[in-house]
């Protein structure tokens, strides 16, 4: 086994680690679905975000790993990967020097293929990685490197804004705890006076440049919602003037579904003194913006109020709906694949389905005798062949290999048979010869059961044929 050596930079790189104040916090939901959509575009077992300390590595992230969340930096794999730059794999442990006889390798996870991207921030070595590891040996695609990296550059961006945000509440926590305690010195007042006087004006200089130019979304609102104050990047966040959203309330912003939420926040935040989540907000393009928020009670005297730190993840939250679409698209012909059609069952449970499997016929030959870019070919463009004969609402399914599913929304037997016909009648236009089976998912039933029937009537077609 071979320990990787120390950055160059090991001593800046640490402290740009320990800056960002995230090793032994608790887990987050954002880092945790980005280990999740790693592991699923993968398809591998354990995926982790790995922060490289001085004697060990820390686990943000995981999924698929029980037991501690660290382990000795000597057996790391993200150790030899945050040297780099680019995707750090090992497709074969068994086959590497390096990593034969390591510990991890031999014994528990048992790692037999590991893929690393380093995060890295303001340059230097990386400060970990984003990992996925396999019990088997394993090879990405391209799509499957660049999705990683792509991912590991969020988590590099989530770390900086997380530790911004740590900044900037521990700022503001710091000048209220100070106006604060100014208020409640009045006995040494006479004393003290020009000084507190002094002091006080700094602060209150030094909250209001705080409030102004902080990229944090920052606002105060009452118990009944409607706002008493806004700083500039929230009103440049809903595209309003400031002015124009002093005394609304932040319901008005809502969709009416959403209202009820809001409300129950409201009582939350005055039963617990704090509330933390999402909050959903149209702007004055009436298009939506995600906030995540931390807010507190407070109050000014006798006044209580609510102050509110946020921050705009609306790009984050699309990118993170765009993975998981991503989680279930076949890259090669972009149909659906497996793990859709998992959820689609559960969703059409007492839904009429009409379900068409299709066998391409002779596939191998294709492949054997012009090599797989053409077979690939073949498959994209009978993706292609099958998605023009359906309803935009139909679903065309790539099962693996040769096979697809097309499944047809709201069907019936005429249905089911108009689009067999449809199939059967342009086949000429088809790339390449395929056999069918179609059957229908009655409600309360479940879709297996209608993939198998289907099935079994494409493998009567072909015996059919065959003697024919």
């Amino acid at each position: 086994m071979q320990a990787a050596p120390l950055p160059q930079d090991e001593r800046s790189r640490l402290e740009r680690l320990r800056a960002l104040a995230v090793l032994d916090t608790a887990p987050e939901p954002l880092f945790d679905e980005i280990v999740r959509v790693a592991a699923l575009i993968t398809g591998s077992p354990i995926a982790m975000v790995s922060l490289v300390d001085h004697e060990r590595q820390w686990f943000k992230a995981r999924v698929g790993l029980e037991g501690p969340n660290e382990t000795s930096r000597d057996v790391s794999f993200c150790a030899h990967a945050i040297h780099g730059d680019v995707l750090f794999e090992v497709e074969d442990t068994y086959a590497d020097e390096r990593f034969a006889d390591n510990p991890l390798v031999e014994g528990e996870p048992r790692i037999r293929s590991y893929a690393g991207m380093p995060i890295a921030m303001h340059g230097g070595s990386g400060l970990g990685t984003l990992c996925v590891i396999d019990h088997v040996p394993r090879h990405l695609t391209d799509t499957q490197r660049e999705i990683l990296t792509s991912l590991a550059a969020m988590v590099g961006m989530a770390l900086e804004q997380r530790a911004t945000a740590v900044e900037r509440n521990a700022a503001l926590a710091r000048e209220i705890t100070l106006e604060r305690d100014l208020r409640h010195t009045a006995q040494e007042w006479e004393t003290h006076r020009r000084r507190a006087v002094a002091s006080l004006e700094a602060s209150e200089r030094r909250f209001r440049q705080l409030f102004h130019y902080s990229l944090g979304l920052i606002c105060t609102h009452d118990l009944d919602g409607v706002l008493l104050s806004v700083n500039p990047a929230a009103a440049q966040s809903l595209g309003y003037p400031i002015n124009s959203l002093m005394g609304r309330s932040l319901a008005d912003f809502m969709r009416p579904e959403m209202v009820p939420a809001f409300e129950a926040y409201l009582r939350r935040i005055v039963d617990e003194g704090s509330d933390s989540g999402r909050l959903e907000l149209r702007d004055a393009n009436g298009e939506l913006r995600i906030w995540a928020y931390h807010n507190v009670l407070d109050h000014d005297d006798e006044e209580r109020y609510v102050l509110g730190h946020a921050q705009d993840i609306t790009e984050q939250h699309r990118q993170e709906r765009q993975l998981r679409e991503w989680s279930l698209c076949d890259p090669l012909t972009h149909c659906f694949n497996r793990r859709y059609l998992g959820q689609l069952g559960e969703l059409t449970r007492n839904e009429t389905l009409g379900c068409i499997t299709v066998d391409l016929d002779h596939f191998k030959a294709v492949n054997d005798t012009y090599g797989h870019q053409r077979g690939d070919d073949v498959l994209v463009d009978m993706a292609t062949f099958l998605r023009a004969r359906v309803r935009d609402d139909d679903a065309v399914v790539r099962l693996g290999g040769d096979e697809f599913l097309v499944v047809l929304r709201r069907a019936d037997d005429i249905r089911l048979a108009e689009v067999g016909a449809r199939l059967r009648g342009d086949a000429a236009q088809a790339p390449i010869g395929f056999t069918l089976g179609a059957a229908i998912k009655a409600p309360g039933t479940p879709l297996d059961a209608a993939l198998s029937s289907a099935d079994k009537r494409l493998y009567e077609a072909r015996a059919c044929r065959s003697v024919g």
